[in-house]
């Protein structure tokens, strides 16, 4: 159970590094401070734009709760709270930016259909980090 816990740990490491490199670039560009986009970010524009600054603090204390349950996954304590909270904070979150048209206008449709499968994967992950804890 050791090995999953790490593995658990890397995903859901990685998967905040992603999310705050996003909420990141989100909070540069409103800021004025990202003076380039690169090309294949321009259609990303609208919604940065769209995007308010109450949803970004939102995502930062959900990034912040999977480095919580990241780090407890490594030491080999409780994470499943933790990334339960984060992972309704994100279920939240995408529902209430899946409702802005500039969402729906940034991603090609292909991209949309993934949206049910990321989620889908972070409740998989979820019910994976609670398996390990029973089991202790």
């Amino acid at each position: 159970m050791k090995f999953l816990r790490w593995v658990l740990g890397a995903l859901v490491l990685a998967y905040a590094g992603l999310s705050g490199l996003i909420a990141g670039m989100t909070a540069l560009h409103k800021l004025g401070k990202l003076k380039t986009v690169p090309v294949d970010l321009q259609r990303m524009v609208p919604l940065w734009d769209a995007t308010p600054w109450w949803q970004l603090a939102v995502w930062g204390v959900i990034v912040l709760l999977l480095l919580t349950a990241a780090l407890r996954l490594f030491q080999g304590g409780k994470a499943f709270g933790v990334f339960a909270l984060a992972v309704i904070g994100e279920v939240g979150l995408w529902w209430v930016m899946h409702k802005l048209p500039a969402y729906n206008a940034a991603f090609t449709p292909a991209e949309l259909k993934m949206d049910p499968f990321i989620l889908g994967g972070l409740v998989v992950g979820g019910l994976l980090i609670w398996v390990t804890e029973r089991d202790r």
